[in-house]
């Protein structure tokens, strides 16, 4: 009964760490392994365990989170870099980029993976300390994300970073250039980063129209009621066509109708209503054309964005880039 409790201890405090639990000795090893045979706890990484109900409610960003502040603990001179840092500082991304695990920085081994970890080489480590866990700085993890994850997925930790982190674009850019590698995907990045991109979707979107080969739009417009300077709405993506016509692409995530901090409790009808009214006043008072809706499964499938936005009339910019 006593290791019972304590087990359930043990789990409670690292949940509420916000981390994985550590086995302090052999019988808490034990009993952990017990529960992992019932199902009833997780073990996510070697030497890592939660809770099977708290872990399968949390999303892989934050499982991410919670092992590298274990392995923290274990392992005080490791340094997350890659995506595993880009979770830590809280950087917007899509989860699959945590599938292949933890990505750690070393000056030892060669770059690849080891022990369910993946080592990033580099001859010499740029760390700071972001919730107790220590990470590569900010400019080293955007190149090393830009460096290992496609255009669309790394477009948003980008965006994302210089909105939140305070890093310019020339930092990173003077970064790159002590960097022994080929950095033409970070630059490609830097290129088309933009803080103005409210959340990970609307970047995924833009890298889709990116990579499709679509004229660039203007990000988060301010259309203005002429007759009300006090009310104006602001549109996710904008072009301005040299024949006079303006275009408008909306992204919907699910939270605008579901998450209650962006709809401040009102039922999905309301919200819906409020986005009719929104898309009445864009048309009348910002004299726009069109008005296309993308989805993030729209993102995700792509060819509902190509077939919206070539019908709506927005030209391409140049020939399809594909990011490898």
């Amino acid at each position: 009964m006593k290791t019972h409790h304590r087990i359930n201890r043990l789990l409670a405090e690292a949940h509420r760490d916000g981390r994985c639990a550590i086995p302090q000795n052999d019988a808490d090893l034990m009993a952990l392994s017990r529960r992992v045979r019932c199902g009833q706890v997780i073990r996510p990484h070697r030497g890592l365990y939660a809770d099977a109900t708290y872990w399968n409610g949390l999303n892989p960003a934050v499982q991410t989170v919670h092992m590298a502040k274990a392995l923290s603990l274990r392992h005080p001179g490791w340094v997350f870099a890659g995506p595993t840092a880009a979770a830590i500082y809280r950087f917007d991304h899509q989860w699959s980029i945590h599938r292949p695990g933890l990505y750690v920085a070393d000056s030892v081994r060669s770059s690849g993976p080891r022990c369910g970890l993946n080592y990033i080489s580099m001859s010499s480590i740029p760390s700071t300390v972001v919730g107790g866990v220590t990470v590569t700085s900010v400019p080293r993890t955007l190149v090393d994300c830009g460096l290992l994850l496609p255009f669309c997925q790394a477009l948003a930790i980008f965006d994302s970073a210089l909105l939140r982190s305070g890093v310019t674009k020339d930092e990173v850019r003077e970064f790159c250039s002590g960097v022994r590698r080929d950095c033409t995907p970070v630059s490609r990045l830097l290129d088309y980063a933009d803080p103005r991109s409210e959340n990970g979707g609307e970047s995924l979107l833009r890298a889709v129209i990116v990579e499709d080969g679509f004229m660039i739009p203007v990000l988060q417009h301010v259309f203005v009621n002429p007759n009300d300077p006090n009310e104006w709405y602001r549109a996710d993506f904008v072009w301005f066509l040299r024949d006079g016509r303006i275009i408008v692409a909306e992204y919907d995530g699910m939270a605008k109708y579901t998450d209650p901090a962006m709809t401040n409790r009102q039922s999905i009808r309301t919200v819906v209503n409020r986005q009719t009214r929104r898309e009445r006043a864009l048309l009348t008072w910002g004299k726009v054309d069109v008005i296309v809706r993308v989805d993030y499964d729209d993102v995700v499938r792509r060819t509902p964005v190509t077939i919206k936005l070539t019908e709506a009339g927005v030209p391409r910019a140049g020939e399809p880039f594909r990011s490898g």
